[in-house]
């Protein structure tokens, strides 16, 4: 299980520098969409000394116009680097069936509710009667329940991409069992660091001359593509891996006649 999860973690990272090669116009809007917004959020005072102006600038629509449709192209990526990695077929992954789309956009769905509680918490807390105070609370619980869930979601995640009918949320948890942790793990590793790393990109740039600050941002937006890629890899191998380790196919009995025969690389073994 040991030499599994170290093979199956490098190997995502290689599939997700894979994934860039394959699709580099995708990664490359990732890149775009982050680097804009850091450019406004600079004209806003987003990365301003004083706590007050950054607060104001954080909750700016015009900020907010970029943060959603980059979320969507984060996801349209991870969508389409799902399909490829299991495909690895450039044409093919780009030419999704209707039911992939109907099937992911519950993925997207579910993965949008939780982000949008945590972007929105300040206007959100004042419904209920709670204030300012809530606000790191709120948005941790929303953010601990989709780190906690994803491990048990990631056979339902690749079918929907893929346009199976199989494994909704509650067969994907219930074939991952106790396989829970292994996979919570490794999904772990392979988030926090480089999320860490893109946390303190957001943050070093305060107070910096400009010169400094458009080198950070460009840094970020770097970091930001690398997390798109490296995410949906590491879930295949995972899924994968869970399939394996039960012995069920990764993509169930039916998969989707509008999509080609599927090619595989290999799995690190147990």
């Amino acid at each position: 299980m040991i030499k599994a999860f170290f093979g199956n973690w490098l190997g995502g990272l290689r599939d997700g520098w894979a994934v860039a090669g394959a699709m580099p116009l995708l990664v490359a809007a990732v890149v775009g969409i982050e680097f804009a917004q850091h450019a406004i959020e600079l004209n806003l005072g987003f990365f301003s000394l004083d706590p007050a102006v950054r607060r104001i600038a954080s909750e700016e629509p015009l900020r907010m116009l970029f943060g959603w449709p980059k979320m969507l192209i984060v996801y349209a990526v991870s969508f389409f680097a799902t399909r490829w990695l299991v495909m690895r077929d450039v044409h093919a992954a780009l030419r999704p069936s209707m039911l992939a789309l109907r099937r992911y956009a519950c993925v997207v769905l579910f993965l949008a509710i939780p982000t949008a509680a945590m972007i929105h918490a300040r206007a959100i807390l004042p419904v209920f009667g709670l204030g300012e105070s809530e606000v790191v609370t709120f948005r941790a619980i929303f953010g601990l329940f989709s780190l906690l869930a994803e491990p048990l979601l990631l056979l339902w995640f690749v079918n929907a991409a893929i346009g199976t009918n199989a494994y909704g949320p509650g067969t994907s948890a219930k074939t991952t069992r106790l396989l829970y942790v292994w996979a919570f793990l490794l999904l772990l590793i392979t988030r926090v660091p480089v999320s860490q790393l893109h946390a303190r990109l957001n943050a070093w740039p305060a107070g910096q001359t400009h010169a400094v600050q458009w080198v950070l941002f460009a840094l970020d937006a770097l970091v930001v593509a690398v997390l798109t890629v490296i995410v949906p890899a590491v879930q295949v191998r995972t899924a994968r891996f869970i399939a394996d380790r039960r012995n069920v196919s990764l993509l169930g009995d039916l998969p989707s006649p509008l999509d080609p025969p599927l090619r595989a690389p290999p799995l690190a073994q147990a």
